[in-house]
């Protein structure tokens, strides 16, 4: 709702013959004059409701109760989709094939678009392994049930068998597969490139996640009573028991600083051995041994991975670098919702916002500010309580305090080339990227 992208919207040309429909749920009457052009421009039609109940999924219902029955298959995209104009044709010779006759949903394996922002950018390369590991790999040999409920071709008929969408939830799109997937129609990725726009900067990801962690909560809801197989739904329950995590890590960095107690005086004698003989003093204590041959076979697995899909040191670093600093400003937004979510399970959806200008170093720390208390919580316990600790926890406490310095160098001024405006500015089709959804990858060894 009022998050329409023009020039995605535009880049919707597939080859084999579709008919596209835009499901608008404006307010908003500028976004829905620009939605008016770009249908008028491009001949799509236009489909909107009286009454938004259910939000996505129930735009997508009304779809399905007034032309399900016109088509056998149909592709959800978001606002910020992309995909190459082959991608239709690509995913139906999938679905057509007899020995897929039993799936309902082919994902595509998403991949991110808006790289001329330097916050998206550098995340982005990362993608890849999840790509070699997850979705080329794993998922298809468990069996998982996964729909992101964009960049996907559904098979028809087996949703209308089970009513539509379920509007129930946030998370509709995996609530719909795990219904489908009770009644025996699965889901797999394909292995066609389709694309999205990651959000532009760490206060449009925050709102993101919060919407994702309140959804991957529901997982509790609809996941146990599932006629699906138990390791189905260890594989699914993985998704929110990843967000409850958050309040286990909380949990152990507060007890990493308070549940012990030393001296200024021992952490002096710490510094002294540590300064006379480093090596010989780190290798002494059990905890840093574990550490350092821990870090070594990670490190080790790592390169071999990062050789094999031909990702760059550098460029996985950079992606950790932010991603740690986001994980530090998003850990008390993901135990806030979870609490909310425990006190007010009611549905929200809150839109990602789109072509975001860059973040002042004060609209970091508002976003942060969260992160910022545990910070000086954390540093009066290390002055009063356990000055010793700096020494165990220095290694997870740096992000932290380095957390609003990486934002702000990949979402502050300069930190993004403007090459696109939401009013539409060019021709993504262009972009060689979208030349072909066929999955070329370049692994070394296969």
């Amino acid at each position: 709702m009022n998050d329409i992208v023009p020039d995605c919207a535009r880049a919707i040309r597939p080859t084999y013959p579709c008919d596209v429909y835009m499901l608008d749920d404006s307010s908003d009457p500028a976004k829905r004059a620009v939605v008016d052009r770009v249908a008028a421009e491009m001949g799509f039609r236009i489909l909107r409701r009286e009454a938004r109940k259910g939000f996505k999924a129930g735009a997508i219902n009304n779809w399905l109760r007034r032309h399900g029955g016109e088509y056998d298959y149909f592709v959800l995209l978001d606002a910020d989709s992309l995909f190459p104009r082959d991608w239709v044709a690509h995913a139906l010779r999938y679905a057509e094939h007899p020995g897929n006759a039993d799936l309902a949903i082919f994902q595509g394996m998403i991949n991110i678009w808006n790289t001329d922002v330097k916050f998206a950018s550098a995340l982005a390369p990362t993608h890849l392994l999840s790509h070699d590991e997850w979705e080329r790999k794993l998922a298809g040999y468990l069996g998982t049930v996964v729909c992101y409920g964009h960049n996907v071709l559904i098979r028809t008929a087996h949703v209308l068998e089970i009513g539509g969408f379920d509007e129930r939830y946030v998370s509709e799109d995996f609530a719909t597969a795990v219904a489908l997937a009770s009644r025996g129609h699965g889901s797999a990725f394909v292995p066609l490139h389709s694309w999205e726009a990651l959000p532009e900067n760490v206060r449009g990801f925050v709102k993101r996640q919060n919407k994702w962690t309140r959804g991957s909560m529901e997982f509790f809801s609809f996941v146990p009573p599932a006629r699906i197989p138990w390791h189905k739904k260890v594989l699914l329950l993985m998704i929110p028991w990843g967000h409850v995590a958050y309040v286990a890590i909380m949990a152990a960095i507060l007890i990493a600083v308070f549940g012990r107690v030393s001296s200024f005086d021992a952490f002096m004698a710490f510094g002294q051995n540590l300064a006379t003989a480093p090596i010989e003093y780190i290798w002494s204590i059990p905890l840093f041994r574990f550490i350092l041959v821990l870090s070594a076979i990670t490190f080790s697995f790592t390169a071999a991975k990062l050789l094999q899909v031909r990702l760059g040191f550098g460029a996985f670093q950079r992606s950790r670098m932010l991603s740690r600093a986001i994980g530090s400003i998003m850990l008390p937004h993901e135990v806030r919702s979870m609490i909310f979510y425990i006190i007010d399970p009611t549905r929200r959806f809150p839109v990602t916002p789109k072509d975001e200008p860059p973040m002042t170093m004060r609209e970091i720390l508002r976003v942060g500010r969260g992160t910022m208390v545990l910070v000086i919580v954390l540093s009066l316990g290390l002055a009063f309580v356990n000055p010793v600790g700096l020494y165990y926890n220095v290694l997870w406490l740096l992000p932290f305090y380095a957390s609003p310095f990486v934002i702000h160098r990949y979402c502050g001024p300069g930190s993004r080339a403007k090459v696109m405006a939401n009013g539409g500015t060019r021709d993504l089709l262009s972009d060689r990227r979208l030349r072909t959804s066929l999955d070329l990858h370049r692994n070394r060894w296969r």
